[in-house]
């Protein structure tokens, strides 16, 4: 297991908020060096700590008004139809998030359209395309975004 020590977690923090941050920026609001930041951010890439750095994009901006999830039970699987499923909706443009689930429901699959017509095309394709293993499906749109995915580093 990777130590941590409290620099680190902080570090993280800041990146989580705002990940653009230089590493003197940083330092400056750790009371550490630009190089100390640097060796530890690239030891927390190394150790696999953080797996990547990203954008976070406003959807509506890009014309991507539409912010609709499926969540699909499945059954009669076999591995090949399986693939199939994952590899369509992992390839898919406006497939955003896919996450297995436990309980009713195996599949919540987020996705990201220009308008309904758009959304209800995309859900359609998916149940025609794979109606022998889709038990049941249900679709939730996201009426208010109160907070982005974040995660706890204490």
């Amino acid at each position: 297991m990777t130590k941590i020590d409290e620099f680190d977690r902080k570090i993280i923090n800041i990146l989580l908020k705002d990940s653009k941050q230089s590493n003197f920026e940083i330092g400056r609001q750790l009371g550490l060096s630009h190089d100390a930041v640097r060796y530890r951010i690239e030891k927390l890439v190394k150790e696999k700590v953080i797996l990547n750095f990203s954008v976070d994009i406003d959807p509506a901006k890009l014309g991507l008004v539409i912010w609709g999830d499926l969540i699909v039970s499945v059954w009669n699987l076999n591995p090949k139809r399986y693939d199939e499923f994952l590899a369509y909706l992992q390839e898919h443009p406006n497939v955003a998030g896919i996450w297995n689930l436990s309980g009713r429901y195996e599949w919540f699959i987020e996705i990201f359209t220009y308008d309904l017509k758009h959304f209800n095309e995309i859900t359609k394709e998916i149940k025609l395309k794979f109606s022998d293993i889709i038990k049941d499906m249900e679709i939730a749109f996201v009426l208010n975004d109160l907070k982005q995915y974040t995660y706890p580093v204490v």
